[in-house]
């Protein structure tokens, strides 16, 4: 981060300026988190280093700049560097730099300000969402403009001066998985937790168990408890069918999907809304370009459908027959179907506990040894804690069979690219190939097939139906339904600077003036 600052002193005899910046930011539930600043450097307009002093209190970084030895009058330019992690807040659909950039507590008018923001040249400039807010904290006045060049290098800057104690905040949106998750972390003042003062007292003790016996105590309990038996039957590259129960029930995708990878996920749910719409309990429509309705063609009265499946099917048609993926809330749903998952590979005693429940108990020690510093116990607890979850003797040879069948969907064997030209079986192994995540493979497999529309899925327009159209589709149908199923606050309680943002939003912010 790079703020240049012209400071006029007129004829004032000043030994320079001080500029605050909080590190803490609040959420909407009132909780704080810490961003992180290092590595800072001030030189002045010939990059020549001023003097200054750092120093932390009540939540904000202070900067003192100058000479107490000399003083100054005019216009002097201050060039201050630093890094900051923790500053981006990343939600569902995309992630966003929401930031104070002059802070709201200046005693003195700011004629101008230039914010430029260098955006990767490859990401889409449609997919740039741009927001400027003015004046004092809370206005949402936009006295300000933007303009993006080929290079993305995106320039906000202010249309009038600001005056005392008034700022400029800028909110800029941008794709998915462009940076690295950096979440801030959870910031709770030491001596205000009664874990930290009973820590005073065991520091001793605490120590060696936390930085030496907890990593090894991790290590043995995986070694003893948390490897899968091995299977009587090993893997097959040729498999047609999912596994089955005890009771000889073959499991659905969901299921499946969850009993291999130990995880019940968006993958998992999504191929049980492409399996429940194959089965003709409802039917995949896009009325309009990206537009997606799920729209039901009959009710659930029969007992060839599970729990999670009848969970999935009443939550989507809770209040109409015709449901608009992008108008649709399907948190508390999708929440409930995840559960039910996990629950029916323990219930058909494929595992002994709930997979989640186990990893959770290690990922949150993870977590508390990463803001702790000890990054040995950090690491193994994450690495070990996903490995924990173990499968019975009998999950074991039911996910034998599920990784044979996954085999033969991405398998490439010429001998068995025979097997899969029919549409029948395409559309049948369709939803598991998408809880293995090998959809596009098996659609390329099956890309040869003549194919006439399923009854279960409708797309927009005229077009030569094939496996990689009704891919794509379905595709394009996943990222609807995830937006609608995941909250659209931010995973540490922030919300968007796009939509309700303000002036003194976001992080950063601060002030300064003279001394």
């Amino acid at each position: 981060m790079e703020e240049r600052i012209q400071y006029d002193f007129g004829v004032d005899e000043r030994h320079g300026i001080y500029r605050t910046i909080p590190f803490i930011k609040t959420n909407e539930d009132n909780k704080k988190y810490e961003l992180t600043f290092s590595k800072f450097s001030i030189v002045n307009g010939e990059d020549q280093p001023y003097r200054f002093t750092t120093s932390k209190t009540s939540g904000t970084i202070s900067l003192k700049i100058g000479d107490a030895n000399r003083t100054i009058t005019g216009i002097h330019p201050y060039v201050v560097n630093y890094t900051v992690s923790g500053a981006l807040t990343y939600f569902s659909d995309h992630d966003e730099f929401y930031w104070n950039v002059t802070g709201n507590d200046w005693q003195v008018p700011i004629s101008q300000v230039k914010a430029v923001v260098e955006l990767p040249q490859d990401i889409p400039q449609s997919s740039i969402q741009v927001a400027c807010y003015t004046g004092a904290t809370g206005a949402t006045f936009s006295n300000c403009n933007s303009s993006l060049d080929a290079n993305n290098r995106l320039t906000i800057q202010t249309t009038q001066p600001l005056g005392a104690f008034e700022g400029l905040t800028i909110v800029v949106g941008f794709p998915k998985n462009v940076v690295a998750v950096l979440e801030p972390k959870p910031y709770v003042p030491f001596w205000e937790t009664i874990t930290g003062k009973i820590l005073l007292v065991l520091i001793g003790i605490g120590a060696i168990l936390w930085y030496i016996g907890l990593p090894i105590w991790i290590i043995t309990h995986w070694l003893k408890y948390g490897r899968d038996p091995k299977p009587a039957t090993g893997v097959a590259s040729a498999w047609f069918e999912a596994p089955k129960t005890q009771k000889g029930r073959l499991l659905t995708p969901g299921e499946t999907g969850t009993l291999l990878d130990e995880e019940a996920g968006m993958r998992e749910v999504t191929a049980t809304i492409v399996d429940l719409a194959r089965r003709g309990y409802m039917k995949i429509v896009e009325k309009k370009k990206n537009d997606f309705y799920l729209v039901k063609q009959k009710n659930i009265e029969d007992n060839n459908v599970e729990k999670h499946e009848r969970t999935l099917f009443n939550g989507i048609f809770e209040e109409s027959q015709d449901v608009r993926i992008k108008d649709a809330d399907l948190i508390s749903t999708v929440s409930s179907v995840k559960s039910q998952l996990y629950g029916a590979v323990v219930s058909e005693k494929f595992f002994d506990k709930n997979p989640e429940s186990t990893r959770t108990k290690y990922y949150v020690l993870a977590g508390t040894a990463f803001v702790t510093g000890n990054m040995m116990l950090a690491i193994i607890a994450f690495i070990f804690g996903h490995a924990m979850p173990r499968k019975t003797l009998l999950g074991t040879q039911a996910a034998a069979v599920a990784r044979s069948l996954k085999n033969f969907l991405s398998s490439q064997e010429r001998w068995l690219a025979g097997i899969a030209k029919n549409q029948l079986m395409f559309e049948k192994l369709l939803p598991y190939a998408i809880a293995f995540g090998v959809e596009k493979i098996w659609a390329e497999r099956c890309k040869d097939i003549v194919m006439k529309d399923p009854s279960w899925y409708q797309g927009y327009g005229s077009h030569t139906f094939t496996s990689m159209y009704l891919l794509s589709a379905l595709t394009r149908t996943q990222s609807s339904f995830v937006s609608a199923a995941t909250p659209t606050r931010s995973s540490s309680g922030f919300s968007s600077g796009s939509s309700g943002g303000f002036s003194g939003g976001g992080g950063g912010g601060g002030g300064g003036g003279s001394w």
